[in-house]
């Protein structure tokens, strides 16, 4: 959507493999805090394609933010926490705007004022 400030902003990514223990719990993790902060997580299965097997294949579970932040292997909850409420930071306030029921890229209208008088 044009103009949405949350539609120029990269989605979080988290790599990961079947089978992964860290993975697992980085996944659940990450996911609780991508909802809270309203940043999207786009997980990815990095035995689906042989370049990020080649690339990562011994360090995941890999999880990318927007902003550069990058967390590998085991994270504590509040680490993750942290490493999302920045990437929220980045964005501007139109993630604001959609949770408090606004609709997308629409202002709080003023109430009318009683012109009778």
């Amino acid at each position: 959507m044009r103009g949405d400030p949350e539609a120029e902003i990269a989605p979080a990514v988290l790599y990961t493999r079947q089978g992964c223990s860290p993975c697992f719990a980085l996944k659940r993790l990450a996911g609780r805090s991508a909802r809270r902060h309203g940043v999207r997580l786009r997980v990815v299965d990095i035995d689906s394609d042989p370049a990020l097997r080649e690339l990562f294949d011994h360090e995941v579970p890999v999880l990318d933010l927007p902003g550069g932040v990058r967390l590998q292997g085991r994270a504590s909850a509040g680490e993750v926490d942290d490493a999302f409420r920045r990437a929220a930071g980045r964005r501007g306030p139109g993630w604001l705007k959609r949770i408090l029921c606004f609709g997308a890229g629409e202002a709080p209208r003023r109430p009318r004022e009683d012109r009778r008088s």
